[in-house]
């Protein structure tokens, strides 16, 4: 029997701890093990931890994997990668305009876990967590934990009747 030609197929990603080579540790452990807080964040690398907003921090908490942490230089307060993740008081200043979905994700979700902006695409939101808070995020306040298709059956279904989708 031949497929229908807009047959979604999710293909399962299982996580296995004896596949890693190296010393690599699990996405999940990387996860864990994670740094949480602007102080820390600049603790680690030999910066003041007043570098770091609290204020800042409390509306989008850091979230930056060792990993991550490692490529940053060390005692340099303008290190690129430190500046997407450093929560920094100008992130509290009102901005005229301002809006938590300036993307408008939110008003495309057609089913739970699936946004539909555009013809031809969607975007089907599969796990509630992001492996990097980036302070420019504009998804920063979009509810993934309860966007997050579960059993995707909903998604699919929204999927299945729109056969104008091409690209997921």
């Amino acid at each position: 029997m031949a497929e229908h030609p807009h047959t979604v197929r999710l293909m399962q990603i299982v996580s296995n701890p004896g596949d890693f080579v190296g010393a690599s540790p699990p996405w999940q452990q990387e996860m864990r093990a994670a740094v949480r807080c602007g102080a820390e964040l600049c603790r680690r690398l030999g910066l003041p931890p007043t570098l770091a907003s609290p204020d800042a921090d409390k509306l989008f908490p850091v979230f930056a994997p060792e990993s991550f942490i490692a490529r940053m230089r060390p005692g340099d307060p303008r290190d690129p990668l430190l500046l997407q993740v450093l929560p920094q008081a100008v992130e509290t200043a009102a901005a005229p305009g301002y809006t938590t979905d300036p993307v408008g994700d939110q008003a495309a979700a057609t089913a739970r876990g699936l946004i539909h902006k555009y013809r031809g695409r969607a975007l089907l939101v599969v796990t509630g967590v992001c492996a990097v808070h980036c302070r420019y995020c504009f998804r920063r306040h979009f509810p993934y934990r309860d966007q997050a298709a579960g059993d995707f059956q909903a998604a699919l279904a929204q999927l299945r009747r729109d056969d104008s989708i091409r690209i997921i």
